[in-house]
């Protein structure tokens, strides 16, 4: 300022002319300052005002988060509704996820695809389902309704098998004619071996045979067939022996197919006060008599069993799980599929 200035200022002091205008200009020059100071002060202590409101709102917002209790969102929506709504959104993601692993297991199952027959008695029917000129008991009788509750049909969904035929005859035996070419009665007999063929001829990748308490109950006998000799065709009139035969002309007429041999259920009966006891036909056998028989033909043969003696069924429970000792309701039927799914590996 001495620089610029200076000639003037030496000037205004030597004189003293000017000392007054030049305190006048000195004091107007400090109120400028002084008012600029101030504004920008001003301006400072606003912001500072705003920056500390803002910092306690963020303050409140967070004690209010982590208290559950404020509004997060700006449409009113609160933390706690927000974490349900996560919750769901999880929950039905984990649904999803367990829908997909479920299609997945099923889609790995060894099972999945291959084509199925079934070789069976009354057990075993539902209408529709069978050659028309068979005889039938599900739905018509017993307990069973609709075809999805029948063991068969549970194991066929389960295990992503697909139905080839199903060739099951309410009141059929195993024993009788081999011969016959027209019925389909006896297990053993021809019409039964080709009616496990689908409806098109294709032959079954999987056979479960389900046969052998309509022997029980009509008291044929046992037999002492050792599971190895050749069985001659004709009226076969004793069990091992048919039981035998059926299972030749199964592995003659379907080479490739898997075939399992599942013994068959408790029969029961109750009397008038309700107590329930195994039935014993005219020979005094039950159930385990022609079970022994059928797993130690199938060994002979080198044929699997599943032993749906063991499903669960028992003469004790008979009235839970049966509509007359014989034939499964729902309930009893789920028990099988259980069974027979399990044998099979499947869940």
């Amino acid at each position: 300022m001495e620089q610029k200035y200076g000639k003037e200022y030496k000037a205004v002091m030597r004189n003293g002319k000017y000392r007054i205008g030049i305190a006048g200009l000195l004091l107007w020059m400090t109120t400028l300052a002084l008012f600029g100071c101030g504004n920008r002060a001003e301006s400072s202590v606003e912001e500072n005002i705003g920056m500390e409101s803002e910092t306690d709102g963020q303050k409140e917002e967070k004690e209010e988060k982590e208290e559950g209790t404020g509004e997060v969102s700006g449409d009113g929506e609160s933390g706690e509704e927000m974490d349900r709504e996560t919750d769901a959104g999880e929950n039905e993601g984990m649904e999803e996820e367990t829908e997909n692993v479920g299609t997945d297991a099923e889609a790995d199952s060894p099972w999945n695809g291959k084509k199925v027959s079934v070789c069976g008695d009354s057990i075993s029917t539902f209408t529709g389902y069978i050659p028309e000129y068979y005889s039938k008991f599900y739905p018509e009788c017993g307990e069973i309704r609709t075809v999805e509750e029948t063991w068969w049909m549970q194991v066929t969904e389960r295990t992503g098998m697909e139905l080839c035929s199903n060739a099951s005859y309410s009141g059929s035996t195993v024993s009788g004619q081999s011969q016959d070419n027209h019925e389909g009665a006896y297990s053993c007999g021809n019409q039964r071996m080709a009616d496990l063929a689908g409806p098109e001829g294709e032959w079954p990748d999987v056979i479960l045979i389900l046969m052998g308490a309509n022997d029980l109950l009509n008291g044929i006998p046992l037999g002492a067939y050792d599971g190895v000799s050749q069985v001659q065709e004709g009226y076969i009139q004793n069990f091992s022996e048919a039981y035998g035969l059926m299972l030749d002309k199964m592995k003659m007429w379907y080479p490739d197919a898997e075939i399992y041999c599942c013994t068959i259920l408790e029969v029961a009966r109750w009397d008038e006060e309700g107590d329930c006891f195994p039935f014993q036909n005219e020979h005094g056998l039950t159930a385990k008599n022609y079970n022994d028989c059928i797993k130690a033909v199938a060994q002979a043969k080198g044929i699997s069993v599943i032993d749906v003696y063991g499903c669960g069924i028992t003469y004790e429970n008979a009235k839970e799980y049966t509509s007359d000792g014989t034939h499964p309701n729902a309930a009893g039927a789920a028990l099988i599929a259980d069974k027979v799914c399990g044998e099979l590996g499947v869940n």
